[in-house]
Formats: structure tokens, sequence, C-alpha cells
């Protein structure tokens, strides 16, 4: 009897999994039609035959783990009882039923989980498309050249280039601004270290980004004065020795205090000669990631005084990308035959690409909600559906004696009811484990949100009753008749 049940439910596990081959199949050949590599992850989606092998088997081990508790309690069953329960075409064995019972309660449990953390991913991704970087990327549009050392080895050499270039650019057609930098926002290039700051005490000195700029790079991003004026071109022309700073570097080192007139250098020990004077103070930019809540700041100087190889290359211009990327690499090729502009793209597609982490997660976690939701629908009717054909004889001696089929309705709608509560309620632990597990994702949102815990819940109840009111509709309209005679 034991190798029986394993067999069926094995065989309807190997059956479900080879199903899903098909479906995973054809919904990833449905992705790359509808363009796979414009979705987070979309390239890296594949069902190769390690995964075909193991989902396969996944299917196995979970068809072992259903198969054994139920030939557990039909091996224990008395079956004396057994035959005097189905003389009187009872429902059969109350552990069986408990068991169905279970699985449903633990289908709900896993669904709802899985519906709040999506929702909370979902909640998290919005709030970081809503915050600022701290600039303006529309209509910013940017590349990265890199300077060979043979011809651009010193840095007269490679200012001298850039000036040309953001003078060119500025004459082409349709640009309003134009501005090179050794750091740009979401580049993926990190230039920090170690600030001195003159009057600091010893050890008191922080980690900041250095950037060296030549053009109008503030204008061109859209970063805000907030203080003071922009490094110019006669500040790369000049002796004098300035440079700007963001809110973030002046607040963590003057404390609401105006900078304007202080003095800083590059390296630990504040060295007076190789000291900048601060003239302005911009707006925070955000680096590496929007959801960066304490910037490490940043000092702009002049680019002669502080140059790199790397260079990126941005332009506001309202002329679409297609347009500027051959106009960007026709301009360098004017200048320099030999030099390549590459990773050209708009610099709102660099702050979506800095969020592809989050958002793949999100669509991902929201796919297997969906899933489970279905699931779960799927299997709360299964089993009432069951219980209400095993149940079939016992209904109509129910009705036969004077019980009204709304009753009947509401005692397997009250079934459905309790399954949901248990349910949700063993769902609210899993939602909250899964929200301390997705901290480092989550941005805006706590461990627990009531909003997205209220809709998951009341779309869980929505689901199961709905699948709850088919199979009890059914049963209130037993025929007493019918039922007896068929039995």
């Amino acid at each position: 009897m034991a190798g029986q049940i394993l067999s069926e439910t094995l065989l309807i596990a190997l059956l479900g999994g080879l199903l899903g081959w098909v479906i995973a199949a054809g919904g990833i050949r449905l992705l790359s039609i509808l363009g796979a590599d414009q979705l987070p992850l979309g390239a890296t989606i594949a069902f190769n035959g390690r995964l075909a092998i193991a989902a396969l088997l996944g299917s196995i081990v979970f068809g072992l783990l259903v198969a054994v508790p139920i030939a557990w309690f039909c091996i224990r069953r008395d079956p004396g009882a057994a035959l005097q329960s189905e003389s009187r075409g009872a429902s059969g064995n109350r552990a069986v039923q408990g068991l169905r019972h279970v699985f449903t309660v633990i289908q709900i449990a896993v669904a709802f989980s899985l519906l709040a953390g999506a929702g909370m991913l979902g909640v998290s991704l919005q709030r970081l498309l809503g915050t600022s970087p701290g600039f303006q990327p529309a209509q910013v549009f940017t590349g990265q050249v890199v300077l060979p050392f043979n011809n651009y080895g010193t840095d007269t050499a490679r200012q001298q280039f850039v000036e040309r270039l953001v003078g060119a650019l500025k004459g082409e057609p349709g640009v309003t601004s134009a501005a090179v930098s050794c750091l740009m926002p979401f580049a993926g290039k990190d230039s920090s270290g170690i600030t001195a700051v003159e009057g600091a005490e010893k050890g008191a000195q922080h980690i900041a980004y250095r950037n060296g700029v030549v053009g109008e790079y503030w204008r061109t991003l859209g970063i805000p004065l907030l203080e003071g004026r922009w490094l110019g071109d006669a500040d790369n022309a000049g002796k004098p020795r300035v440079c700007v700073v963001d809110e973030a570097f002046a607040r963590r080192n003057w404390h609401g205090k105006s900078p304007l007139g202080r003095r800083i250098n590059d390296g630990i020990d504040f060295k007076p000669d190789e000291s900048f004077t601060i003239v302005g103070v911009v707006g925070t930019v955000k680096q590496w990631e929007v959801a960066d809540t304490e910037p490490l700041g940043t000092v702009y100087y002049p680019f002669r005084f502080w140059s790199d190889s790397a260079i990126s290359v941005a332009v506001r211009s309202s002329l679409p990308p297609s347009v500027l990327g051959p106009a960007l690499q026709r301009i360098v090729a004017q200048l320099d035959p030999q030099l390549p502009i590459d990773n050209l793209k708009p610099m709102q597609a660099r702050i979506d690409d800095s969020l592809s982490s989050r958002r793949s997660p999100a669509v991902l976690a929201g796919i297997f909600a969906v899933v489970a939701l279905l699931l779960t629908a799927t299997g709360t009717y299964g089993v009432l559906s069951y219980a209400v054909g095993q149940r079939r004889r016992e209904i109509g001696v129910r009705m036969a004696l004077g019980a009204l089929p709304q009753q009947v309705l509401a005692q397997f709608l009250g079934l459905g009811a309790k399954l949901v509560l248990v349910g949700i309620v063993l769902g609210f632990f899993g939602a909250w484990m899964a929200g301390r597990l997705m901290q480092s994702l989550l941005f805006g949102v706590g461990t627990l949100h009531p909003g997205i815990l209220a809709a998951a819940a009341g779309l869980m109840v929505s689901v199961v009753l709905l699948a709850t009111l088919i199979p009890s509709l059914r049963a209130a309209r037993v025929s007493p008749t019918e039922a007896l005679r068929g039995e």
C-alpha cells in the first residue's frame, strides 16, 4: 500500500515537473520575443540542461515529501474503522483531512509571504525611482574616453585635449552646454581619498571623492549652486588654486558654517603650499547609488590640478541620443582619429542601470508571488472540491433532515475562511522574516509595512474565498434524492 501511494504521488510530481519544463521553456521563449534584453537580468535568463535536471529533481523530492506523510496516515489507519466510515459515507479519516488542510494553510502562508515581500520590494523601488540623484539627468548624454599615455602622458597634454574637446562640443548645433570630468556620477569609477582641512585636528580628516572638471560641468548636469561661484575657464588657466565642494563635504567638516575661504588639500596632512581655497558650494551628487543616504562628499578641482587619462564627456542637448552618439564620435575623431569614445548612453540610462540590482528582485518576487497565488487558489479549490465529493451522501442526508442550502454553503465557506485566516497569521511571520532578510535591498521601507500587509491579506482572502465559493455552491445544490440514490 505504501508503494502504491508513493508511486502514484511521484508520478503526479513527475508529470508536474515535465509540465513545468514546457511552461518554463515557453515563458523564456516569450521573454526573448518581447525583448528580454530590456528586462532586468534579461540577458542572463536561460533554460539549460542543468536547470532542467535540478527542477525535475526538485519535483521528485517534493513528491516524496508529500507522499510520505500520506502513506503513514493511511497505513496506520484502522481497517475496521475505515470500512465502517465508508459504509456510513463519511468523509474519511480525520487525520487525512487535517493533512490536506495543513498543506492548504502552508500554501496560503507561503503565498502571503511572497506577496508581502514583492509588495515591499515594489514600494522600495518606487521610492528609489522618486529619489533625486542630486542633479537633473534629463537631456544629458554621456560618453567615456581613455587618453593613451604615449600621446597624453602629461597634465598639460591632457588639459589641452579636453579644452579643445569642450570647445568643439559647445559649437555643435543643439548642444546647450558641455563639460569633461574625471568622475562622472554612476559611471562606475571611484576616486575617493582623504582630504586634509586647515585647522582640523589630526585624525579628523574625512574621505571624499575628488573630481577634475573642465567646462560648464554643474550647468550641464543641473547641479545647483548653493553658495559662492562655480569654477570657470580662468581657473584652469590662472595660478590661483581654488576649488568647489559640495554640501555633504561642507556639512561634515564645518557643521553648518560657511566653508568659503577655507583651505584644503589632498592627503592626510594639511600643506599650505599645496592647498586650495574654497570658492563655492554646490549640491550633493550621489555617485554610485540613488539609495545612498550618507554621501561621502565631493571636492571639485580645476582639471589642470586634478587630471586623469580616463575622462567622461557630458553634454546637455534636446537632440535624441541617436543623433548625439554619432556626433560625439565624429568630434573626437576630428581631434584625434586614434581615440575612440565608448560607453555612450544617456545619463538616465546610467541611473537605471544602477537600479538593476534592486529592480530584478522586485520583478522576480512579483512573478513568484503571482504563481504562488494561482497555486493557492487551485489547491484550495481542489481540496474543497474533493471534500464535497467525499461528503456528498452526508450532505444529502443533512438536507433530507431539514438542513437549508444556505447552511451547507456557510459551512464550506466557513472552512475556507478558517484556512485563509490561519494561513495569513502564519504568513505574517513569514513576511516579517522576509522583511528582515531583505533589509539590504529595501529603501525607505521597514521590516513590516502595514499598508502592504493589509493589501496582501485582502488579496489572499478574496482569492481563497473565490476558490472556495465554487465547491461551496456545488455542495449547497446537492439533491438529497440523487445523493442517496447514488450511494
